[in-house]
């Protein structure tokens, strides 16, 4: 359910793509500094969409610099990190546990066994820094396990339980004044996630007999639901004080998490 939050890079001007490129970096940078090859591995779009809402939302210092990896040897690349990057890679490595955590309960797998053994390894500290983060995130998706275990077929009804398990993730201090709005960020597109997760997967879980609150659903239902979530997300988003990412954050947020439905659309033609 994760992946979505993704910029249409066709529509940026070619700084934003930089700027969006180091902004990328930098999460990668973090998350080798703070947890080696394990965090690298987790890196999402998702996350660096937040290290650059944070960042600019709070005016936060940003430094950087540049280097080579193993995803770009030859050549040194300009990566850009601040406070909220490093609150971005714990909050990734907290997202990746239990995401790996859903998988291994839907599947016998090894792979996934092992990545999650690897991530349990760093869980006991991000428990104790980010208490309120990790109690919404675990409480929720334990929620959401029970619910498709008896079968819930309201889809907006799933969808809010994996948006209120997502909204204190993006929200780093507890009863600022801009906390409202980041928990409602949060919520709507935890909740555009799901439904376009469940849009995607409908026909192959479908064919393999497997849980989606989506399959049979008509079309245009499901345009609308996608459609209400979006709107909640542009609402709160359009009332934070944001200007140096603006253009970057506003594609993603109208044209950007779109990407997969247009897809999806051209597929089924």
């Amino acid at each position: 359910m994760f992946g979505v939050v993704t910029p249409t890079k066709s529509n940026l001007s070619k700084t934003d793509i930089e700027k969006y490129r180091a902004y990328y970096c930098g999460l990668c940078h973090e998350l080798k500094r703070k947890y080696g090859k394990d965090g690298t591995s987790m890196l999402s779009y998702d996350m660096v969409f937040l290290s650059l809402l944070l960042t600019d939302l709070y005016n936060t210092e940003i430094t950087g610099g540049f280097e080579r990896c193993i995803a770009k040897p030859l050549k040194e690349h300009k990566f850009i990190i601040s406070r909220y990057s490093a609150y971005s890679a714990d909050m990734q490595m907290l997202l990746s546990y239990y995401s790996e955590l859903d998988k291994v309960k839907d599947k016998d797998d090894e792979r996934d066994e092992r990545k999650l053994k690897t991530l349990s390894t760093h869980l006991k500290d991000l428990e104790s820094e980010y208490p309120r983060q990790a109690r919404a995130l675990k409480e929720g998706l334990t929620l959401l396990d029970q619910e498709e275990k008896n079968g819930e077929k309201d889809a907006v009804k799933m969808s809010y339980i994996f948006g209120s398990a997502l909204s204190e993730v993006f929200n780093p201090i507890e009863n600022d004044f801009f906390s409202p709005s980041l928990i409602a960020l949060g919520s709507a597109i935890g909740r555009f996630s799901y439904l376009m997760d469940a849009f995607t997967d409908r026909k192959k879980d479908e064919k393999k007999g497997s849980y989606n609150p989506l399959i049979g659903v008509d079309g245009q239902i499901i345009e609308s639901l996608l459609m209400n979530a979006a709107t909640d997300a542009s609402t709160a988003f359009e009332s934070l004080a944001l200007d140096d990412n603006l253009a970057i954050l506003r594609n993603i947020i109208y044209s950007g998490i779109w990407k997969n439905y247009d897809k999806e659309k051209n597929d089924d033609r």
